[in-house]
């Protein structure tokens, strides 16, 4: 069977607008999406690096007041501007995309909507019309053909037939000329309301036409003009981050390194001539008393020791002499390592003297006046769970910058000669 509405131009041209249509929705689907999705990710951008700049400037408070933390504060105001710019970024897409393409959706679905009903509902009619007139030809032609068969049999039969007869075929002859008449009068009306039915069908079809296309292009209105909305926040943006850089650049042109550096020495170099550290002393069994050894070998071990101590000393003593005098000897690399070398020497002779008093005094008989010395207050023992320890105590000078003095701790000896006070003392002199 033909259908009715497919030689329509008019539903046609309704058709090919709505499936434009329908790809100009799907379009402001994705686009309302896309802008909803950037805009979360701006704002949550704009949350993170907040919080990353803080951070910052919580740690360059901490911090030394000087051109180069200065700077870095700097940064940290341009990592506050660039969150807000994301911030106003994100909230704006919101605002001004989401909401509008969403509402302009809603509005063209509640109006696209009853144009579609009403275009199927007069398709409908136009289709009914168009299968009740072909049923009702049909029928009228069945009964075109009865009638006219009965005209043909009553004109061939009449001059054979009685009065009665006659009469009778005659009834009959009028009552199907009757129904035929208003048969044909019906498919007529029918005809003609279905003139009426497709006129009223391409009317609706011309107007939905007109309808959706006067939506699509308030449709690319709306996509013109967020667009041109999109590049004024783009371009705002941009100048937004720019003027944040150009901060940047300005701290980082007013960064003096040298001064900072200059600073920082100033700030964290320290001499402290009297800071005082421990060290743990050589223990003999000459000096350990509650360890019954023969009077005579204590004494004899003793000066022993004594003599070895005084041997190392007069050799510290040579080498430190050799390092002032030619601090720029071939086996030295520079000035610093000449005095840390001169500074570790010094300690070590520390050492030995300070070992050189105690095991001398072992030889003192007790009870007796000691010997007086620079060390007598600096040497002390501490007991553990196992035995006892001596600790002494030792001036160790702070340089935290070069310096151009250096300490040379020779002044206990002249010319590498033991002083008198610590010389091996007299046998009889010993520990009983």
């Amino acid at each position: 069977m033909r259908d009715p509405v497919g030689s329509c131009y008019y539903n046609s041209l309704y058709q090919d607008v709505k499936q434009y249509s329908k790809h100009g929705e799907y379009f402001f689907k994705e686009l309302m999406a896309v802008f909803q999705q950037r805009a979360e990710l701006e704002l949550n951008y704009a949350k993170g690096i907040q919080k990353l700049a803080g951070r910052l400037l919580r740690a360059s408070k901490r911090m030394s007041n000087n051109s180069t933390y200065s700077a870095w504060c700097h940064v940290s105001d341009e990592m506050y501007s660039t969150a807000d710019t994301h911030r106003t970024l994100g909230n704006a897409f919101q605002q001004e995309a989401v909401l509008e393409l969403r509402q302009v959706l809603d509005e063209h679905s509640k109006r696209k909507r009853p144009l579609d009903n009403h275009v199927e509902k007069t398709g409908k009619l136009l289709t009914a019309n168009w299968n009740e007139q072909l049923k009702m030809k049909k029928k009228l032609v069945g009964i075109t053909r009865e009638h006219e068969a009965l005209v043909n049999f009553v004109e061939t039969n009449k001059h054979i037939c009685t009065e009665k007869e006659k009469q009778k075929m005659l009834n009959r002859l009028t009552k199907s000329a009757q129904t035929q008449a208003k048969l044909d009068e019906e498919y007529f009306s029918r005809n003609m309301e279905g003139h009426q039915v497709r006129l009223k069908w391409e009317n609706t079809l011309k107007n939905c036409y007109q309808i959706i296309q006067e939506l699509e292009k308030q449709r690319l209105e709306i996509l013109s003009t967020t667009l041109d909305r999109y590049r004024l926040h783009i371009s705002g943006f941009g100048q937004s981050l720019m003027q944040g850089q150009r901060g940047v650049e300005h701290a980082m042109q007013r960064v003096d390194l040298q001064k900072d550096i200059q600073a920082l020495v100033e700030e964290t170099s320290a001499t402290a001539q009297e800071n005082k550290a421990d060290f743990l002393m050589a223990d003999y069994f000459q000096m350990e008393w509650v360890i019954h050894v023969p009077r005579i070998l204590r004494q004899d071990d003793s000066i022993f020791v004594l003599n070895c101590l005084v041997f190392f000393m007069i050799g510290l003593l040579k080498l430190m002499k050799s390092n002032s005098d030619n601090p720029s000897s071939a086996n030295q690399k520079n000035m610093k390592e000449t005095r840390q070398l001169l500074e570790e020497t010094t300690l070590k002779q520390d050492l030995l003297e300070a070992t050189h008093y105690k095991v001398s005094l072992s030889l003192v008989a007790l009870g007796e006046c000691r010997a007086i010395h620079r060390f007598s207050h600096s040497i002390s023992k501490w007991k553990d769970k196992d035995c006892e320890h001596s600790v002494i105590q030792l001036t160790r000078p702070v340089f935290m910058k070069r310096s151009s003095r250096t300490r040379l701790s020779s002044s206990m000896y002249n010319k590498g000669a033991p002083p008198p006070d610590q010389g091996p003392p007299h046998p009889e002199q010993g520990p009983p």
